[in-house]
């Protein structure tokens, strides 16, 4: 199940850069955002219970998740889709990092394992260059934000209701980046119109489907494991670079059949 998030992730990149064509990095995030808020018609028909500890764990997890998707998206428009995949992978030094530096122990396989990923990671998605630039900085940043968003998460996900979690944390992204945006970019109905077919994907697979995905599973598996499946996020956003002219094509072409 983690995969297959991290699936849906990865090829999202290639449409998260053709919707900055048209929308800015806050309006992009709002669109992520804004899936999760449909969760709340299922919650209310399962009768799942909003107490103060999943609000408050699943505002921890928004605000880290904002700002990483903030981050990311921004370091996208400066960067290219495959640096911002390996760039954005880090995480899975900083989620081990982070749990050594809280007082647990790593098993030696997981560092060697963590260790070859990274370099498979490098290999596979730099090509030629290994200078780095104000948009892979921005990246960086972005990565240890959603380091700890997976580790938030899998404290919160212990102790609260997952789609609960999911729903206030999604909510929290979508209300601070619609300010943002409203503030900095100031986007109408038109900007969103021309890139309708991508800004629907968002919202329904990265930013509904997949998220909901990550903080129901990522308990059963733990942070560290669970940042090491998710780095397989870069390796479907480089593939999904290589094919990013090819789908804008595809999408044209559809657009104009129907």
């Amino acid at each position: 199940m983690l995969l297959t998030a991290t699936l849906i992730w990865g090829f999202s990149y290639s449409i998260q850069s053709m919707a900055s064509e048209h929308l800015g990095t806050f309006s992009i995030v709002f669109v992520k955002g804004l899936g999760g808020v449909f969760l709340f018609p299922v919650l209310k028909r399962m009768k799942r219970r909003i107490d103060r500890t999943a609000i408050r764990k699943g505002i921890l997890i928004g605000i880290a998740a904002f700002l990483g998707c903030a981050l990311q998206q921004k370091g996208l428009e400066l960067s290219t889709v495959s640096k911002a995949s390996f760039i954005t992978a880090l995480y899975i030094v900083m989620v081990p990092l982070i749990e050594v530096l809280s007082g647990k122990k790593m098993k030696p396989r997981m560092i060697l394992a963590v260790l070859i990923a990274l370099l498979v990671l490098y290999f596979l998605c730099f090509s030629g260059t290994t200078s780095l630039q104000s948009g892979d900085l921005i990246l960086l940043a972005g990565s240890a934000f959603f380091a700890l968003q997976i580790i938030f998460i899998d404290s919160a996900s212990r102790e609260s209701d997952p789609l609960v979690l999911t729903f206030v944390s999604q909510s929290v992204i979508a209300v601070c980046s619609l300010g943002m945006a409203l503030l900095v970019e100031k986007p109408s109905v038109s900007d969103f119109a021309q890139v309708l077919l991508p800004a629907l994907f968002l919202l329904l697979f990265p930013g509904l489907v997949a998220t909901t995905i990550q903080i129901v599973y990522q308990r059963d598996v733990g942070p560290s494991l669970a940042s090491l499946l998710m780095s397989f996020e870069s390796v479907f956003g480089a593939l999904g670079g290589l094919r990013q002219k090819k789908l804008k094509k595809l999408i044209i072409k559809k657009i104009i059949k129907y």
